[in-house]
């Protein structure tokens, strides 16, 4: 092969990459912009006449220590792949992999969790079943309720004369709908990543490839690191924010 198209090989090769990573980029934006309309509509919807206050399911804390760890090996299963040591590479993508699925259960018994406590997809107030102040909290016309012997009064209303549960039960918990929500979009967004990692061992083990191609690997770890991130975010604005 000439000098020529050695060199035209090379450029080809270093131009088809930026083209798939702006291809990642533009998707990755398109995702932030879906999140940061899901995050405008929660916080609007937050100042409505009614809003419950669910704690962040517990299971979500284990979900990010799994991420978090799946995030370390995806970069070094990248980091072995750019050393050419495939069996390692392998191995850390497999335990990636595992820690994905490991994930998506533990959001699952997220949801399960949020049922436990009446917190439906599209839930009313009276579904609610756990320990208020601990589980949940109910602000109805800008002030939080409290709660006693089995209903709601205005913090005002020391006598406990204008009991308000017939009043407020009609009212959705659009909280828990969100959580739903917002959750079950990522999880597909990291299952995307799950798949695409299944392709590049699906090319290993069946079609017999000689090694996981690196740049895609490098592709798919910048996804995976970005839905990871992504995750911590929706976390924290769950904490701070619901």
């Amino acid at each position: 092969m000439s000098s020529e198209a050695i060199s035209n090989t090379g450029w080809d090769g270093a131009h088809s990459e930026r083209t798939k990573k702006m291809v990642l980029y533009l998707g990755i934006f398109s995702i932030i912009m879906l999140f940061a309309g899901f995050s405008s509509a929660y916080i609007v919807t937050s100042y409505s006449e009614l809003w419950v206050s669910m704690s962040v399911p517990k299971a979500f804390y284990i979900s990010t220590v799994l991420i978090l760890l799946s995030s370390l090996t995806i970069h070094l299963a990248v980091k072995a792949s750019n050393e050419n040591n495939e069996a390692q590479a392998r191995s850390y993508l497999w335990i990636t992999l595992a820690l994905g699925l490991g994930f998506g259960v533990s959001q699952y018994v997220g949801w399960a969790q949020l049922v436990q406590l009446g917190a439906h997809l599209s839930g009313h107030v009276d579904s609610l079943d756990g320990a208020y102040g601990e589980d949940y909290t109910i602000t109805y016309k800008g002030q939080e309720l409290i709660y006693e012997k089995g209903d709601y009064y205005f913090p005002g209303d020391d006598l406990r004369e204008k009991p308000l549960y017939n009043e407020i039960a009609i009212f959705n918990n659009a909280s828990s709908s969100y959580i739903y929500v917002l959750s079950f979009v990522h999880l597909l967004h990291v299952l995307g990543g799950i798949l695409f990692f299944l392709v590049l061992l699906f090319a290993v083990y069946v079609l017999k490839r000689p090694q996981i191609n690196n740049l895609r690997l490098r592709l798919g770890a910048t996804y995976w690191h970005f839905v990871d991130i992504l995750w911590i975010y929706l976390l924290l604005f769950l904490v701070f924010i619901h």
